[in-house]
């Protein structure tokens, strides 16, 4: 899975040709390196030109299908089925059978993005996109197949009509979504999905991985992540996941890139597996002791390593394990239990 963003951040200087060039040679170069290997791909927000702007349907004068074409063709190429061509074409989402038993969904989360000014014309739903996800889930769960659930934008930086919309289809299907990875922060955070009638009780978590870019004041990573099966009723969760970062002091000091593994989630944070209720523990511990150990080490993980938890104060602390726990925008509640600032 790899979530977009393949374009450099300098968006005052980037032309359609220029987003075109970075897709086509980065993605040809995966194709290089990793021959009879499938990637499922999500679209970022840097892939357009301007940057984040996804015109909605309506607009027909300068539409993005300039974009989706060469995102058709280029997944494709990289082992998509030929036949989500026409999903892709029609708003970069699509879905696939990874094996049986488990399909993939890559959402086109621009189009929930507050970053996204198009919406301003249109914001409910434009494409349709959510709907087709109930349709495709209501399928998996019909057919007794197992969802992992990709994008570029987290839920929490969608607009709120979307993001509690989505959120109640989380909820719905907690039974078959076994996984949601994202990006666009460039850190390493992880999302809570709590019922919606008992806030208490975690029914999915979400992945945001760390990028293989520094962005500023981070080390580059990657994660691999232990998935359950290939079995007959497997349950495709994660059971464990290993990052590696890439140490910019130690490589700027010998020239040469060195990588290391960071850590191991389930011996990082002392869990048994990796199901929302485990993480669900890791959060209740760290509400307990905002200004302890776990917490700390919760924030250097954030930074990829690239600074520790001496360096986030309890305000710190506190606004990022809010982070966590705010997987809609605008849920007023969502901190609660965490205590105060001080």
């Amino acid at each position: 899975y790899y979530t977009g963003d393949l374009p450099a951040h300098n968006v005052w200087n980037q032309s359609r040709a220029d987003q075109l060039y970075s897709i086509n040679t980065i993605n040809s170069m995966l194709a290089t390196v990793f021959p009879n290997k499938t990637f499922y791909s999500a679209v970022g927000n840097h892939e357009a030109a301007p940057c984040n702007l996804y015109p909605t349907p309506n607009i027909r004068t300068d539409n993005i299908s300039w974009l989706y074409e060469a995102l058709a063709d280029n997944w494709i190429r990289l082992g998509l089925p030929a036949d989500t061509r026409d999903s892709i074409l029609n708003g970069a989402f699509y879905t696939a059978l990874v094996r049986p038993g488990l399909r993939l969904i890559s959402l086109n989360m621009n189009y929930c993005s507050r970053e996204n000014f198009w919406l301003l014309v249109n914001s409910t739903d434009p494409l349709g996109q959510l709907q087709w996800l109930i349709d495709w889930l209501q399928y998996a769960e019909d057919h007794e197949e197992k969802v992992h659930i990709i994008g570029h934008h987290p839920p929490r930086s969608c607009l709120a009509s979307f993001g509690w919309n989505f959120y109640k289809i989380v909820n719905r299907y907690e039974n078959t979504i076994a996984g949601q990875f994202y990006g666009h922060s460039h850190l390493d955070e992880f999302l809570m999905f709590y019922d919606e009638e008992n806030r208490t009780r975690p029914v999915s978590m979400a992945y945001m991985g760390p990028s293989l870019t520094t962005s500023s004041y981070l080390n580059p990573g990657y994660r691999v992540y232990s998935i359950d099966g290939d079995y007959e009723g497997s349950s495709f969760w994660t059971l464990d996941h290993r990052t590696v970062i890439m140490n910019l002091t130690a490589s700027n000091m010998y020239n040469r890139t060195i990588f290391t593994d960071e850590y191991d989630a389930r011996d990082a944070y002392q869990m048994e597996n990796l199901f929302p209720n485990d993480w669900d523990n890791v959060v209740q511990r760290a509400k307990s002791d905002i200004d302890g150990p776990l917490m700390g080490l919760i924030y250097q993980y954030y930074t990829k390593s690239y600074a520790d938890g001496s360096q986030c104060d309890h305000n710190c602390r506190r606004g990022l394990l809010c982070s966590y726990l705010t997987a809609r925008a605008n849920d007023p509640h969502a901190c609660d239990s965490i205590p105060t600032f001080v």
